[in-house]
């Protein structure tokens, strides 16, 4: 039984090689990096969406080794400066966003990268926070625990509530398989379940997973 108490884990993870992030730190190894968000784009093919700010004084070769990179699909500039740049990008998620939906963790943004790794602040019962570093485990990725305990932030804001209506669209979500890689069921298979239009569903789980995984302060 999960106890009421919230916790905050603060883990560090190796981000996969195949990645832009992990070829970033490789050839600019001074590099400042930050991840203002990270949310699911297209959820059919499993990309996901990231505002980032990155600080170098070679900025405009960072950015043509990032928008040239196999794992980026899209690469939108929000702000630039001589040695600063803010930018969204669309790049192919390596299932971390899918494994935090499942366990019912909220990441604390901003996430801090170094020598790509990210610095993620976890915040849920302790019991869900042990479930997710489980299938870290199992999953073999690359993760170093640094410290857990009691959390100051209230994860049981309203903002961060589901529905009835989207807790169940969410249980039937996780339950026939959608959030486990590899993925047992499309989203179109999902939708024609459910009785929806691939098109609505995505925007509802879109709406669910923002609820689900950024906390409100």
């Amino acid at each position: 039984m999960e106890t009421s108490k919230t916790s905050l884990a603060r883990v560090k993870i190796k981000f996969p090689e195949q990645l832009w992030i992990s070829h970033i730190f490789k050839e600019f190894p001074d590099v400042k990096m930050e991840i203002s968000h990270f949310l699911p784009y297209d959820l059919e093919k499993s990309i996901g969406n990231s505002a980032i700010e990155i600080m170098h004084y070679d900025i405009e070769k960072i950015i043509d080794e990032i928008r040239n990179h196999p794992s980026v699909f899209e690469l939108s500039i929000l702000e630039q400066e001589e040695k600063r740049v803010k930018f969204n990008i669309k790049t192919k998620d390596p299932y971390l966003l899918y494994a935090i939906i499942k366990c019912g963790v909220l990441i604390d943004f901003p996430v801090r990268v170094e020598d790509g790794f990210a610095f993620w602040r976890l915040v849920s019962s302790r019991e869900r926070i042990d479930q997710l570093l489980t299938l870290f485990e199992q999953k073999k990725i690359n993760f170093e625990l640094l410290r857990i305990g009691i959390s100051p932030y209230n994860i049981e804001n309203d903002k961060n509530k589901l529905t009835l209506d989207e807790l169940n669209i969410l249980d039937r979500a996780i339950s026939a398989g959608f959030f486990e890689i590899p993925r047992k069921i499309s989203l179109e298979e999902l939708a024609n379940q459910m009785g929806k239009s691939k098109s609505a569903l995505s925007v509802m789980l879109r709406k669910i997973i923002k609820k689900k995984v950024l906390l409100k302060k």
